[in-house]
This record gives structure tokens, sequence and C-alpha cells, in this order.
């Protein structure tokens, strides 16, 4: 017959060291051994009262070794660890680091703080899937899983000690709407914009009306828009100034125009003796473009506008973006009326002739007749 041993007990008096211990098991280990009382403590109570006391202080020892358990020591190769020594120690040409973080952060949340050698595509088709949960466009998932994969390229190039091994991120695919859906940019005639401008006179209010003026007649873009300043328009010399704006739409933020698109635009004669009535029904607090009539901006998302757009545009009864339309159409009308590409480029703050000629011009509105009529 097997002998029996000893059942353990779950704590022991030490009166030596003035204490009483518990008995944790923990498999393959030596057993854990937490304080769970002072032998003063005990002097003036019961058996039964000293049973319960220890009793209780056991299952709070158990319950936090239950939970120590299941959290994993971060370590220099867990996620969280290795992306911090990413944004640390890589030469970053910007400072905002924001974007980075916030895909960091959203990966960890979604599968926790792994070890990268126990990377596999799981992990990632759980963040995706959580993403698509929290209903964030592909695009925004695929700029996350760009952002990891930059921290995972670099770690493998600079940090092997950290990511020995490549790995390499099944990016989801973007499905991304035909903007030129009939091989040319949307454009549209006087009457489609009339008919706009009557929508919004209509069924929208003034901050509506404003957005479409710079939209119509400058081609601005919607965010330059958005965060325009009214210091920023010199309206006795006519002109524009587009450039990065500070502490917008709340302090500490920023938004910035596209690389190298920094300009001074001259204001349409059209608009110039609309803009110039409006400032003078403006109140005296007033700072933005699209103001709230008390220094602050109107819209603190400029997806608002877009969607207010939107709604105008269908009442029109066009087609194509709400907004964006207006300035393929005025590039359009522009090189119709013999402008030069490269003013029309200039104006437009685009980088690139390419960009200008290859994305924002309708050929097939352009009258061909005028440019052959010039061959003598």
């Amino acid at each position: 017959m097997k002998k029996r041993g000893r059942k353990r007990e779950l704590w022991k008096k030490e009166p030596n060291r003035n204490r009483v211990i518990g008995y944790i098991q923990v498999e393959g280990k030596p057993s854990r051994r937490p304080v769970l009382a002072c032998m003063d403590e005990l002097e003036d109570l019961t058996e039964q009262e000293t049973a319960l006391l220890l009793a209780e202080r056991y299952k709070l020892a158990l319950a936090k070794h239950e939970e120590g358990r299941g959290r994993l020591p971060e370590t220099k190769t867990s996620f969280k660890a290795a992306t911090q020594t990413y944004l640390d120690e890589k030469v970053w040409a910007d400072d905002n680091l924001n974007p980075y973080v916030t895909s960091f952060n959203k990966f960890i949340d979604s599968c926790g703080d792994f070890e990268l050698g126990a990377w596999n595509n799981k992990l990632n088709q759980k963040f995706i899937n959580d993403c698509k949960k929290a209903n964030l466009a592909e695009s925004t998932i695929n700029k996350h899983q760009r952002h990891v994969q930059g921290a995972f390229n670099w770690l493998h190039e600079y940090r092997p000690d950290l990511l020995p091994n490549p790995i390499k991120i099944e990016k989801i695919a973007v499905h991304i709407l035909k903007k030129q859906p009939h091989g040319e940019p949307t454009i549209w005639s006087a009457d489609d914009i009339n008919r706009y401008r009557s929508a919004i006179e209509r069924y929208g209010h003034l901050n509506h009306l404003r957005a479409f003026m710079l939209a119509r007649f400058q081609i601005m873009r919607l965010s330059e828009i958005w965060s325009l300043p009214l210091s920023r328009m010199d309206l006795k010399e006519g002109f524009i100034t587009i450039d990065h704006v500070q502490d917008f739409p709340k302090e500490g933020k920023r938004v910035k125009v596209k690389k190298k698109q920094t300009r001074k635009i001259e204001v349409h004669p059209t608009l110039l003796q609309w803009l110039r009535c409006d400032k003078l029904a403006r109140g005296l607090s007033e700072a933005w473009w699209l103001d709230d009539g008390n220094g602050n901006p109107a819209f603190i998302q400029k997806n608002s506008i877009t969607a207010a757009f939107r709604k105008f545009r269908n009442l029109a009864g066009l087609e194509g973006d709400p907004i964006h339309c207006f300035r393929r159409t005025g590039i359009t009308e522009m090189l119709e009326g013999d402008a030069k590409a490269v003013k029309v480029m200039a104006l437009a703050g685009h980088y690139s002739m390419d960009t200008t000629l290859g994305h924002y011009v309708n050929r097939s509105a352009l009258e061909g007749s005028k440019a052959l009529a010039k061959i003598s």
C-alpha cells in the first residue's frame, strides 16, 4: 500500500519571526510564502476569529498570485518595449510622433503586449477584425499596419538584438472609390454649380456659404478652408496666405499644408467684393474664416463640412466629391481660358505639373477649336 503523505497546511505560525505565512503551491517551483499577519494581531482573537482572519488573508494573497500569473513581465522584446525603442532611437524628420503612438497603442489594445518572437498572422487578423468592428476605414487600418511594419523593419535593421528575424505584415487591401469613373475627372457646369449654391443658401447657413465661396473661386482644399485664420486674408491687397496653422482646432493641435505647398494666392475679382462685405458683417471677436461668432472654430472636425456638402450636392442632383470637384472644375476652366499651366499649378498648390494635368483636368471638356485656331 502506498504511503499517504502528510497534507500541507495553508498557513504556518512563525513566533520567532512574529508572523504567519501562507503556502501557495506553484507547479515546478518552490511554494510562494506570502505574509498573512503579524502574531501581535492575533493575541486578542479567539481561535475561530484567528482562523477566519487568516482564511480571508489567504484568499486575497491567492487572488493576487493568480492575477500576477496572467500578466507577462515586460521584456525588451515585447511589442510595447520594442516600439518604444523605435520611437526613442530612430532619427525622425518630424517631431510629431502621435500617429505612430496611436497605431502602436491600437495594436496593444487588440492583441496585448505580445513578444515579437511570438508574432504570427493570427495577431494581424485579430487586429483587422477589431478595427472593422470599430468601423475604421480600410485606409486607416492600412495606415496603422504600415506604421507597425515600419517599426518592425527598423528594429530588424538597426536593433537585430531585439528582432533578429524580419516580420512581414499582410496589409489589408484598400478599395479606393474611383474618382474618375468615366476616365476623366468629374467637373460641373455653371448651371450645376448654381443649383449647388442655391441648395446651400436654402438649406445651409453662412459658414457653409463661406466654405463654398473659397472652394469655388479660390480652388482651395477643404483643410485649407477649414483652418484659415482671418489674419491670413489681406483684403486690401487682395491676397490669401496659405500656410501651417498652429493651435487649431484646439490648443496644441496643428494643421499642416501639403509638402512645399505653402503659398500666397490672389483673390478672385468676383470673390474679393463678397469677402469685403462679409468682413463688415463679422463680430470683432471672430478669428477664423469659419468662425462660430465668438472666436472659435465653427467646425471641430472638417468631416462635418464634408457631410453637410454631401447633402447639398445630392439636393442639386450632382455626382462627385462634394468639395474637391470645385478644384477640378476651376482648374479645367482656367486652362480652357488660356491660363498658363504653371500659374494654375501654383494657384492650386500642386507640387508637380503631373498632378495638375493628370488628375484635375477634364480633357474632354476643353474645346480643341480654340487651340487649333492658334495654328498659323
